[in-house]
């Protein structure tokens, strides 16, 4: 039995089944790791057939659990750095770190190009400096509309300031309206 074997039985680990006289090591292991991999998501036998068995098999919904697990990667890393760094194995902890590195890079890749996708397919940003141009285009309408009509100044100030804690949060409310309607999707909001 090797350190290895030694440390993982005291981690109770779990290993692939002993080999079985007249059987092949390789269908032992694929087999275990099938396993293993069927019970990561829940029983079904792939990320795919999860998705597909929730309903989410489209394009986007595998776009976000792709990033979700990319994501969730970083974390094991970290994890694996973290042991490697307490078990005083320096230059492994620096491997990992670097290759922790480079799957955040891809994540924040993958996340930006998912956002620049949800734009430029029937999608539109929120937080765009042309969606400000466009609230203040309406909002200044309805004040010179107010105007034409003898609407009194303090009228107008009373509608405004009931207009902006009305919009207190506009942007929760449009995303969830217009993606109740069927509609085009809205890229979520920055930093969320």
């Amino acid at each position: 039995m090797s350190d290895f074997d030694d440390m993982d039985a005291q981690a109770a680990v779990m290993t692939s089944p002993a080999r079985q006289p007249g059987t092949s090591v390789q269908g032992g292991v694929s087999e275990f790791r099938a396993d293993l991999v069927r019970s990561y998501h829940g029983g079904q036998p792939s990320l795919v057939g999860r998705l597909e068995k929730d309903g989410r098999n489209d394009v986007m919904s595998m776009a976000v659990e792709l990033l979700r697990e990319m994501v969730q990667e970083t974390d094991h890393l970290l994890g694996n750095e973290l042991v490697a760094t307490q078990n005083g194995d320096l230059r492994d902890s620096s491997v990992i770190s670097y290759k922790r590195a480079e799957v955040l890079e891809k994540a924040i890749k993958a996340a930006h190009a998912r956002m620049r996708f949800e734009r430029e397919t029937s999608g539109f940003d929120l937080d765009s400096p042309a969606m400000i141009v466009v609230f203040r285009f309406f909002m200044g309408k309805v004040r010179d509309v107010f105007e034409r009509i003898g609407v009194d100044a303090e009228m107008s100030d009373i509608f405004f300031r009931q207009l902006g804690e009305e919009m207190e949060n506009w942007k929760k409310e449009l995303r969830e309206q217009v993606e109740a309607a069927g509609g085009a999707t809205v890229a979520p909001a920055r930093g969320a």
